[in-house]
């Protein structure tokens, strides 16, 4: 029994032993893998763009290109899109403010009458938690009043010896100012400067990855052939196929879903007269990509919009029965026919998923935290050792009978919908 125990332990530690090092490594190979692991994934979604390009007689070598063109266009129009919206966000910035300005009053007010805590002690606790400037030579009531006769002694020595020191050394502290200025600046600039070639380098390279997996894709495929055995080799194949089935149904679904969502939250928020409607409709489309918390922050993000833009309540009204309709025409309309079933997963483990993402690789890692875990289970599923985790991470047997007859009105508005759009 005591070995037994020891066994367990011994292998629960070498688990959580190899699982920190993993992550860690992934961590430190953040720069390396991020850009090949985006890649891979857009190299499956252009699969079939380059191979309807092929069937029409176009070579290989310039079908990867185009595609990888195609799909370069797309985020570069998205970026551009983006920004314009910001800008103008930027110009509305000031009218915002002045109606954001009498609500944080209103709201000081009521916290006031509610709690006792004054406006003025609400604005003290707030500026402590933010870092100001601070005069070290500043002294209390007290210490000034027991020191004023030693320095009033000392006072007009220490006006004569200043005042000789600046006649010797003009302008030696508004250059010394300046010249810390200057630095700090560019510092700065070199910083942004840094940081934005950095992003032009991965976002470049992200793109020659996808063009060299499009272009050498079937030696890709024939090498990972190449390294089991003849018996294993149709299993291998399967899984491959599988694999690149997954990626493709879920990523290119998801960025037709993005353009419907996006498309229909601009329809409605802009009958509900919210400013900047396409910059909020498009974030909201993105941030669907995020499992259940992304729909919440895209309609905290427009009813804040809707709110402080001076629609009211009638704008906020707009906002929630824009996305009442939206999410339901994605539930049960754009998610099956575009999407499809082939990513079932565990909702559990999908938020558990892209939470250690977000944790290791930040935003990306949240992306493609969900196919990453498709793919992760169509191998564990034609794995007979690991199909225990492949059942574990699909959504298997989740609803109970009685699950299905409480949702018996969606599955037939669904149904209804499946039969009429296919």
């Amino acid at each position: 029994m005591k070995q037994g125990s020891k066994r367990i332990l011994t292998y629960f530690a070498l688990v959580v032993v190899s699982l920190s090092f993993f992550f860690w490594g992934l961590v430190q190979a953040q720069g390396f893998l991020v850009p090949l692991s985006v890649a891979a994934l857009l190299a499956m979604v252009m699969l079939p763009v380059c191979g309807w390009l092929e069937r029409k007689n176009i070579k290989r070598g310039w079908a990867s290109l185009l595609s990888v063109l195609l799909i370069m266009s797309f985020f570069l129009l998205m970026a551009a899109i983006i920004a314009g919206q910001i800008n103008s966000l930027a110009e509305d910035w000031p009218k915002i403010k002045q109606r954001l300005e009498p609500k944080i009053e209103q709201l000081q007010q009521y916290i006031a009458e509610k709690t006792g805590i004054s406006e003025q002690e609400q604005e003290a606790k707030i500026a402590e938690t933010i870092p100001g400037d601070s005069s070290p030579g500043a002294e209390s009531p007290g210490e000034s009043s027991s020191e004023d006769t030693l320095s009033s002694k000392g006072e007009n020595q220490s006006t004569v010896t200043q005042d000789s020191t600046q006649q010797q050394r003009p302008d030696t502290q508004d250059t010394a100012g300046s010249g810390n200025s200057i630095g700090s600046m560019l510092s700065n600039a070199g910083s942004f400067i840094g940081g934005f070639f950095g992003f032009i380098g991965t976002f470049l390279l992200t793109f020659i990855y996808v063009f060299f997996f499009l272009l050498y894709r079937r030696k890709f495929r024939l090498s990972v052939l190449k390294m089991v055995p003849d018996d294993k080799k149709e299993l291998t194949q399967k899984i491959l196929f599988k694999s690149t089935e997954v990626s493709q149904n879920y990523l290119a679904g998801r960025l037709l879903l993005i353009i419907f969502l996006a498309v229909l939250y601009f329809i409605g928020l802009t009958i509900s007269g919210v400013n900047n409607a396409l910059l909020i409709s498009v974030l909201a489309a993105v941030l669907s990509l995020i499992p259940y918390l992304g729909n919440i922050i895209g309609y905290v993000l427009a009813i804040g919009m809707a709110l402080f833009s001076g629609t009211g309540l009638t704008g906020a009204l707009g906002v929630t029965i824009t996305f009442t309709i939206t999410q339901f025409v994605e539930s049960y309309i754009l998610e099956p026919y575009i999407v499809g079933d082939k990513v079932n997963l565990n909702p559990v483990v999908t938020i558990v998923v892209v939470v250690l993402g977000e944790a290791v690789w930040g935003v990306i890692g949240m992306l493609i935290a969900i196919p990453a875990l498709g793919v992760l289970k169509v191998i564990f599923d034609h794995i007979p050792v690991l199909q225990p985790l492949g059942y574990l991470f699909g959504s298997e047997d989740i609803a109970s009978e009685e699950d299905d007859e409480k949702d018996n009105f969606f599955s037939k508005a669904k149904n209804w919908a499946l039969k009429r759009f296919k």
